[in-house]
């Protein structure tokens, strides 16, 4: 038998500790990514439910090498929000704020984290409706051994208020290594990179993101599709069970990289470079989680059925996005920016993204051995799109199965698939053509522009234009019975 006791064990976590451990397992940039995900959740929380007017939305970032900042027009932090949930370290159980919104945040760790990640010192100022006032983190706050609510200070000045609704953050006493990596114009470009890709889907609905008063530009992640009922088009499934949606497309991308991607390449028809968004790209609530994913995690490799990535691949894309009001249920980490590979949706879907990677793996063996022409000829009026448009326009085709049931718990399920191979869509090679060989050579600009002059008089002919004219006048030569009249 024990005896009661009145003494007591101390069990919450060190400050010193809580804010070291918190920091260690995000990157700098992922950090950077996760403020944005505040703002765009901020629009997000202004439209009550509805898609935001992206359009009237910005965000500017500042990197320097004595300072961090980051200011939005995103509505701001409501008063009671701050004084009860903001600034706290982990969410609670009765906040839900965010029950009808598809936004991504889980743990209500985000901005702490991504503010001890930079430095010691910070304040954040926001501005809700007509309401402005500021929360300051000191380095006396952090090395402090107590958990003293942090103070709201309101601002006197008319200069220190911000002119609309939306939030300011501002950052100093930049902890070591990261003023180096924010004067780094190689970090920089990493994150501009990495913002490119993970909000490309906001980019293009008219979001504006500024990085050191440079506009980001989104990386296109897109399949090519015909409109026509019996024309090519990528392997389509999408599963919504309850509240959550899975949607995966696979099809051949169009190589382009951006929307300033004006190189003159052979980027005519896909498949003639490699491709940034090659691979697999998933998005969860719209956020690019991942870009261009070529291994294990995303089934290549996962042997007999699908083959280790190669360049034979470049012109496939697969892109899978989950989407759900409760984030807790989307097979993301704490980051954002790495999956949950142990989830069972992940497990699941997995499956179907390995079945679409089969049909267009197959595809480009047929095709390998052939002339690039006789394949273009097929999806000259293919259209790129992204994976809503995609799985819009393919399920609308007779050939596309749909159907519905219930889930053990009641719930409705709905199913759309659509497998081009089973549906006899894709172009298959005349088999009587004999075997050919792919020539791939570089030369310098000026000198491609000089010869497509010579031989088109115009120097902006295409690349693989001009090399094919090269090559058929030196075919006339070695076989004269060969010329393009014989």
């Amino acid at each position: 038998m024990t005896k009661l006791s009145t003494d007591t064990a101390q069990a919450s976590p060190t400050k010193q500790f809580f804010v070291s451990m918190l920091t260690r397992d995000i990157k700098l940039e992922d950090a950077i990514l996760d403020l944005i995900d505040n703002c765009l959740d901020g629009a997000l929380r202004q439209s009550n439910g509805e898609l935001p007017t992206y359009e009237k939305y910005w965000v500017r970032i500042r990197l320097a090498k004595d300072h961090f900042s980051i200011e939005d027009n995103c509505g701001g932090i409501p008063r009671e929000v701050a004084k009860n949930y903001a600034f706290k370290m982990g969410r609670e159980a009765d906040d839900s704020r965010d029950a009808d919104t598809e936004t991504i945040g889980m743990y209500g760790v985000g901005m702490k984290r991504a503010i001890f990640k930079m430095g010691r010192n910070s304040i954040v100022k926001t501005r809700h409706g007509n309401d402005t006032y500021e929360v300051p983190i000191t380095a006396q706050w952090l090395d402090a051994t107590n958990w003293d609510p942090l103070p709201i200070h309101e601002p006197t000045e008319a200069k220190e208020k911000l002119e609309q609704p939306g939030t300011s953050i501002y950052v100093s006493e930049l902890n070591e290594g990261v003023a180096r990596h924010f004067s780094n114009p190689a970090f920089v470009n990493e994150v501009i990179t990495a913002i490119s890709q993970h909000f490309t889907m906001f980019l293009q609905w008219g979001f504006k993101i500024e990085l050191n008063d440079e506009v980001v530009k989104p990386v296109h992640v897109e399949v090519l599709v015909s409109p026509r009922e019996d024309g090519p088009a990528p392997y389509v499934y999408q599963k919504t069970d309850g509240d959550v949606t899975v949607s995966i497309t696979v099809g051949l991308n169009t190589s382009r990289r951006s929307e300033d991607d004006d190189t003159d390449d052979d980027a005519d028809f896909a498949g003639q470079r490699a491709s940034a968004t090659a691979g697999w790209t998933v998005l969860c609530n719209d956020r690019a989680v991942i870009v261009g994913d070529k291994s294990r995690l995303t089934g290549w490799g996962d042997l007999p059925l699908v083959p280790l990535y190669h360049p034979q691949f470049a012109v496939i894309t697969g892109i899978i996005e989950f989407r759900a009001k409760d984030a807790m249920k989307l097979p993301v980490t704490t980051t954002k920016r790495a999956l949950d590979a142990s989830s069972e949706l992940w497990l699941e879907s997995l499956v179907k993204m390995k079945e679409g990677m089969r049909v267009w793996i197959s595809y480009t063996n047929d095709w390998k051995n052939h002339p690039r022409s006789d394949q273009q000829s097929h999806w000259q009026d293919a259209q790129p799109l992204s994976l809503s448009s995609a799985i819009e326009a393919v399920a609308s085709r007779k050939s596309a199965r749909t159907s519905s049931s219930l889930n053990d718990v009641g719930s409705k399920v709905d199913v759309v698939e659509f497998n081009p191979k089973k549906s006899s869509v894709l172009p298959k090679p005349d088999a009587k053509k004999p075997s050919s060989k792919r020539i791939v050579f570089s030369r310098p600009v000026e000198e491609v522009r000089a010869v497509s002059k010579m031989l088109f008089d115009d120097p902006g002919v295409n690349a693989g234009t001009v090399g094919d004219e090269c090559f058929a006048i030196q075919l006339a030569l070695a076989l004269p019975s060969k010329t393009r009249g014989g």
